[in-house]
């Protein structure tokens, strides 16, 4: 994401009867959970909706978690994770998560691997972790990092995402490289966080060639690793559609809208719906995604958005 739309503490930055809301909870799971990605039947049924926050998600603010919890939003995008040249991992640069290999996340924010726990008994069913962002160095630095030590059991990033694994409920990794684009590297790394268990979603503005040529090696060498596609449609990316240039084959591709008028086009609930519903006509997406959560922790919009992306893409909200 660019710069000018995020701040490091987070500031700038969807009554019927039991037995059928037990249901559609199920079928709502069923799209992120199991041998399935992103796509499949239960997505074009239902849809996918993520919401991207920082700050409010890991500060342990009892009232943001609840509201997430029951937001209707099924994926929740935990941004940024920093990366530095010794391969220490960082949110925000406020929140060291590993060093040397080993998760110390609980020195910082103890509360964080319970707050995703109790935010996935809700209708959260995937967490994933973004790296990187307008920032310049921490894809430079996984680049280094992998054509020095490789991406076997003995290096820094197996090490530190071994270890995020094992201390945090996290599902995926999202890559939101705006100014490294290598390949080589970016293929290597994304292979070693399948083979720990981890599914890798892209999160490209620009640069859409790289993007598409990557995915098909990564999925050629793995297959099923990447399994979506966030689309900035706001700031760098304005003007981006998911129905055309974008085209990953069977990898779906959701829209990502804005919040802020820092990072235009700027979208209100309303909007939001209208461009969805747009999308979906055009070349059938099923979901999308809100930048960011920052903004609107504590206000209805949460669940107005959330609701905004259900029904633009031909789904029915809880």
């Amino acid at each position: 994401m660019t710069e000018d739309a995020t701040g490091p503490t987070g500031q700038a930055r969807l009554n019927r009867g039991r037995e059928n809301r037990s249901a559609r909870r199920m079928a709502w799971a069923l799209i992120m959970c199991g041998v399935g990605a992103f796509g499949g039947a239960a997505a074009a049924q239902t849809g996918y909706v993520g919401i991207l926050g920082g700050g409010p998600v890991y500060k342990h603010i009892a009232i943001n978690i609840t509201e997430l919890k029951k937001s209707e939003f099924n994926e929740l995008i935990v941004w940024s994770v920093e990366v530095n040249s010794a391969g220490d991992l960082n949110l925000n640069g406020e929140f060291p998560l590993t060093s040397a290999g080993a998760y110390i996340g609980n020195q910082t924010y103890p509360d964080f691997p319970a707050d995703l726990k109790k935010i996935k008994r809700g209708t959260v069913t995937r967490v994933t972790l973004s790296i990187g962002s307008s920032n310049y160095g921490d894809w430079e630095d996984i680049k280094s990092l992998v054509d020095s030590q490789g991406t076997g059991p003995d290096s820094i990033l197996y090490k530190d995402f071994a270890a995020l694994k094992a201390a945090l409920p996290v599902d995926a990794i999202d890559f939101d490289d705006e100014n490294s684009y290598d390949a080589p590297s970016t293929i290597k790394f994304a292979v070693m966080l399948g083979k720990l268990g981890y599914k890798v979603t892209m999160n490209p503005y620009t640069n859409s060639s790289y993007w598409t040529s990557v995915v098909s090696a990564i999925n050629t060498k793995r297959a099923g690793t990447v399994d979506g596609i966030h689309l900035q449609t706001f700031a760098g990316g304005e003007g981006n559609t998911p129905c055309s240039g974008w085209d990953f084959g069977s990898v779906p591709v959701y829209p990502g809208i804005s919040d802020q008028t820092s990072a235009p086009p700027y979208l209100t609930p309303a909007q939001t719906k209208v461009a969805m519903r747009n999308w979906h006509k055009q070349c059938a997406i099923t979901g999308g995604w809100v930048w960011i959560f920052d903004q609107i922790a504590g206000t209805d919009q949460v669940h107005e958005y959330a609701h905004a992306i259900i029904k633009g893409v031909g789904g029915a909200a809880r």
